[in-house]
C-alpha cells in the first residue's frame, strides 16, 4: 500500500490532479516520499483525539483539498468525521479482507458516508458488495494496483545465488516465491509439492523463498524450514534468502515463478513477475485467475493439489524454451493493465465521480 501510493506520487507529473500527503508518524519509506517533491504535512497524533481531528480539518480547509483519500479502513473512519465538518469528498480504498467484526462494523460506516470506495480487484469488490451493507456497487469502483515498471529495465545486474548458475547451461530449473511468511500465503503448500516434484525425479530444481520472517507470525516460517530439513530439501533444492530489495534484479533470471496465496486480494507479485516476462505458476484462487486474464498469463494449478502443481512445473521445464517466449510475448499486455499510469487515470475517474455526488 505504501509503495502504491510512493510510486502514484513519483507519477504526478502525468497526473490530472494535485496532491499532498499527510501523515502521523515517519517510516522505513519517508525519505524516499520526501524526495517526490509531494507536499507533505505531519499532524502528530495527541492524547485527545479531538485535537488531533481539529488539527486534520483545519489543515484540509488550509489547503483547499477536495478529495480526502484514505487506505486504511480507520483512517476511513477518520475521514467520515472530516466530512462532517469540511466540503471535502471522502474516497476510501480497501485493501484485503477484514477478518475482525470490530473492522466490519466499522467498514459499513465507512461505506455509507464515503463518495466513493475503491478496491484492488472485481473479487474483492463482491466480496464487500456480498458482506458489508451500504456496498453499492455504483460507487464501488475497481482500480488495479499500479506498478512502476521503470524500476525493471534500468536493471541490468546478476543477483549473486544465481551468478554462475544458468539454466541453459546446467539443466538446472531455477524458480522462485516473493513475499513475507505471513497469513494470505502459503509457502508450506509449495515446500510440499516441491516435495513432490523432488520425489520424481525427473528434473533438478533450485527454489528460492525470498521474504522475512514474521515477528507476528514465526510460526510460519519455522514450520517451513523445518520441513525442508526433514526431507533432506534444504540448502539443496530449497534456499530460504530472506528480505531483498533486489527483486527487478532477480526476476528477469529465474525459469519460473511459482506463488501460492490462501486469501490474496491482488497479487502484486505475481503481476510483478508476468510483467518481468517470466513464465507464471500460480494457484487457481479467483483473484489470481482474474490477474492472470483466466490463465492466459501463467499457468493455474488447483489450489492445494502439491501433485498438479508439481504438473505444471514438469510441463514448464518440458517446454522451457517455447513457455519463456510466449511469457517474453504477454508481457506487454501485461504491463499495460497493471502500469502506475494506468492506474492514476483510472484513480482519477474515481475522483470525477466522488465531486458529482
Amino acid at each position: 500500500m505504501e509503495t502504491l501510493v510512493l510510486d502514484t506520487f513519483r507519477k504526478r507529473g502525468i497526473a490530472p490532479f494535485d496532491c499532498i500527503l499527510i501523515y502521523r508518524n515517519d517510516g522505513d519509506l519517508s525519505d524516499d516520499y520526501r524526495a517526490t517533491g509531494v507536499p507533505m504535512f505531519r499532524i502528530k497524533p495527541t492524547g485527545n483525539p479531538l485535537g488531533y481531528l481539529s488539527s486534520l480539518c483545519r489543515l484540509l480547509k488550509q489547503e483547499n483539498v477536495d478529495v480526502f483519500h484514505t487506505q486504511t479502513v480507520m483512517n476511513g473512519l477518520i475521514g467520515v468525521f472530516c466530512k462532517c465538518f469540511t466540503h471535502v469528498r471522502l474516497v476510501a480504498s480497501f485493501h484485503g479482507f477484514l477478518s475482525k467484526l470490530k473492522y466490519k462494523i466499522y467498514t459499513h460506516l465507512v461505506m455509507w458516508s464515503a463518495d466513493a470506495s475503491v478496491f484492488v480487484s472485481s473479487y474483492e469488490r463482491e466480496w464487500y458488495v456480498n458482506h458489508i451493507l451500504f456496498a453499492s456497487k455504483r460507487r464501488c469502483h475497481v482500480v488495479y494496483n499500479g506498478i512502476d515498471f521503470s524500476k525493471f529495465d534500468n536493471e541490468t545486474r546478476v543477483p549473486d545465488f544465481l551468478r554462475d548458475k544458468d539454466s541453459s547451461d546446467s539443466g538446472i530449473l531455477q524458480m522462485a516465491m516473493v513475499g513475507n511468511f505471513v497469513s494470505g500465503r502459503s509457502q508450506i503448500f509449495l515446500c510440499q509439492a516441491l516435495k513432490t516434484l523432488r520425489d520424481r525425479g525427473k528434473h533438478d530444481f533450485r527454489f528460492y523463498f525470498i521474504g522475512k520472517r514474521s515477528a507476528k507470525e514465526p510460526e510460519r516460517y519455522d514450520a517451513c524450514v523445518g520441513f525442508c530439513g526433514e526431507n533432506q530439501l534444504l540448502d539443496s533444492h530449497i534456499f530460504f534468502l530472506g528480505g531483498r530489495g533486489d527483486i527487478p534484479a532477480i526476476l528477469p533470471h529465474l525459469d519460473a515463478f511459482v506463488y501460492s496465496t490462501e486469501c490474496d486480494s491482488f497479487g502484486i507479485a505475481v503481476v510483478e513477475a508476468m510483467a518481468a516476462g517470466i513464465p507464471v505458476i500460480v494457484n487457481d484462487w479467483e483473484v489470481m485467475k482474474e490477474i492472470s486474464d483466466n490463465g492466459a498469463f501463467a499457468s493455474l494449478y488447483k489450489t492445494l493439489d502439491a501433485e498438479d502443481c508439481a504438473d505444471r512445473i514438469e510441463e514448464l521445464a518440458d517446454n522451457l524454451a517455447e513457455r519463456k517466449a510466449a511469457a517474453r510475448n504477454m508481457a506487454g499486455t501485461v504491463r499495460d493493465r497493471f502500469s502506475i499510469e494506468n492506474h492514476i487515470l483510472n484513480l482519477h475517474a474515481v475522483y470525477e465521480s466522488a465531486m458529482l455526488r
